[in-house]
């Protein structure tokens, strides 16, 4: 059998894929995606926010809407559904992968790979569903503007940082277009590997940094989640109440709750590997409370559970929050999973190359038959201050972010066609500059659309919690 040799040309089957994708931009031209213009029959912002807060817990969306308006950029954080409307009625293509669905700058960051090394990615996954890559890398490249503009970057500055994230993203596309299957499967974004790319950018600060933030997140364990969020008492470690963002439920109290816990956790468990199972079953049950997470997932169900292990200094420390239907679902189509923690989770583990070893999902047994999922709520993690960021520490960032996003969507799209329509040079980036900056001034005209609906009483807000 004659070995396979090496060549500059690419395999056929490859050529075939990157000469399709090059079609696709006969249907959907690269500088289509530029434009940006709100139709007139688009929504108002504020009443998809209400809509999305009547199924909500009602004592947290003040706390929601507080969030949100802290800043333009935060406004965005939570507006993923208004974004979601406004995508479906961009120019599209039929390039689909497993889509984050909400793949902003703070949506990224790093973590413990259940290896223990430190990786970078992408890391929540609400709205995680099959759709058109460039929805997310639009709401990437949108947030990158938002942020600049937000930090006070000239236009330019921003736009400069926003074709940092496409070219980034287009030249790791077109590296995976070109690597064995596996090998594009199994890269992924070491913390190793994110310090080379830092010290190549010769910028002391950024380095220093770095530093800063792996140092942080690597405190950010279980053990130091305990000290964080627990105390010990008579009865064992209980939970820190810190009114209204962490409430202990006192199962002592309410049997039906400790019913519902104990169902929940075997529900939880089931849905885990065998190896996971066995793992998890050695600790033992100590608390639970409710705790309010993030900016446009406040006022959706979200808890924490306290396990520990036989020593003082073993505690595991799980989130179950609750999954809602994905906000692309209207315009990309309905999930194929029936819970949607199952499809939170399966799209994670898809999308990161390497994933929580607590990943789960479950059904609650209350009336209203909730949906969660469930991983660690503490596992070395750590994300940027995009605040404090400078022009070209937010560029670099930016980057960064993009190359994650190219290593998620080459995991379940096909490369090779991405590649082909996105092409050479940075066309698409300097599209996606337009649309980005475009786009800022949108979400700027909706954020103000809030603080309007906050002075005429028709939101309730409360700030700082």
């Amino acid at each position: 059998m004659t070995p396979p040799t090496k060549s500059d040309q690419p395999p056929a089957g490859t050529a075939a894929k990157l000469e399709a994708g090059r079609e696709v931009r006969n249907l959907v031209p690269i500088e289509s995606h530029a434009h940006w213009e709100a139709p007139s029959d688009r929504p108002d912002p504020v009443a998809i926010l209400e809509k999305q807060a009547a199924e909500r817990e009602q004592d947290l969306v003040p706390i929601r809407y507080g969030r949100m308006l802290e800043s333009a950029f935060t406004f965005y954080r939570g507006g993923a559904a208004i974004m979601a409307w406004d995508l479906s009625k961009t120019p599209t293509t039929d390039l689909r992968v497993q889509a984050c669905g909400d793949a902003h700058l703070l949506n990224f960051g790093i973590f413990a790979a259940p290896d223990r090394r430190l990786v970078f990615d992408l890391n929540d996954f609400d709205e995680t569903l099959p759709a058109s890559f460039e929805w997310d890398l639009k709401r990437l490249t949108a947030s990158v503007a938002i942020g600049a503009l937000d930090n006070g970057f000239s236009k330019s500055e921003a736009g400069s940082c926003v074709r940092r994230a496409v070219s980034t993203y287009s030249t790791v596309i077109a590296e995976n277009s070109q690597m064995r299957f596996l090998d594009a499967w199994y890269a992924r974004l070491d913390i190793d590997e994110v310090r080379k790319l830092v010290e190549s950018s010769g910028d002391p600060k950024r380095m220093k940094t770095l530093d800063k933030t792996v140092t942080k997140a690597m405190s950010r364990d279980n053990v130091g989640a305990l000290s964080r969020f627990a105390d010990s008492t008579p009865l064992g470690y209980r939970i820190k109440e810190e009114a209204p963002v962490i409430m202990r439920i006192p199962v002592d109290q309410y049997p039906e709750s400790a019913k519902w816990i104990n169902q929940a956790f075997e529900d939880y468990v089931a849905s885990m590997q065998p190896d996971r199972q066995m793992l998890i079953r050695r600790y033992k049950y100590c608390d639970f409370a409710r705790k309010v997470v993030g900016v446009g997932s406040v006022g959706t169900a979200a808890f924490m559970l306290l396990l520990m292990g036989d020593r003082f200094d073993d505690p595991l420390f799980i989130q179950l929050k609750q999954a809602q239907e994905s906000v692309l679902a209207p315009y990309a189509g309905a999930s194929e999973f029936a819970n949607h923690g199952q499809r939170v989770v399966e799209g994670q583990r898809i999308m990161q190359a390497a994933s929580d070893s607590f990943l789960g999902w479950l059904q609650g047994i209350g009336p209203k038959k909730r949906h969660f999922y469930a991983r660690q709520l503490r596992d070395m993690k750590g994300s940027a201050n995009i605040a404090k960021m400078g022009p070209e520490q937010l560029e670099g960032y930016a980057g960064l972010c993009g190359r994650s996003l190219a290593h998620a969507h080459a995991r379940s799209g096909d490369a090779a066609r991405l590649s082909g329509y996105i092409g050479k040079g940075n066309k698409l980036g300097k599209a996606l500059e337009k649309f980005s900056l475009a786009y800022a001034e949108q979400n700027a005209l909706d954020y103000a659309k809030l603080l309007e609906a906050e002075a005429s009483g028709r939101v309730q807000v409360e700030r700082g919690v």
